[in-house]
């Protein structure tokens, strides 16, 4: 197994371009091919921006997505691939 290290710029601002003040966490997206990520993890926290996942060798693609405090999942981020040997 190898890992891979994640790490994001936490939002500051909501769609409408309000002032973001109840960001929970957020919610990591990964799989074997693009757009289908088959593996998620949340991560707690408004200031916790980076994740290790454990993998296995081959081509991943990653997404994340950001959470308030009622549950609200943002969009997901662009996709970003990592390629594990």
């Amino acid at each position: 197994m190898r890992t891979a290290v994640l790490s994001w710029t936490a939002p500051t601002q909501n769609t409408d371009g309000s002032t973001l003040t109840n960001l929970s966490g957020f919610k990591v997206y990964w799989g074997p091919s693009s757009r289908n990520y088959t593996q998620n993890a949340s991560v707690s926290g408004a200031t916790s921006t980076t994740y290790t996942a454990t993998l296995t060798p081959g081509t991943w693609y990653f997404a994340v997505t950001a959470l308030d405090s009622t549950g609200a999942e943002s969009a997901k981020t662009n996709e970003v691939t990592k390629t594990v040997f």
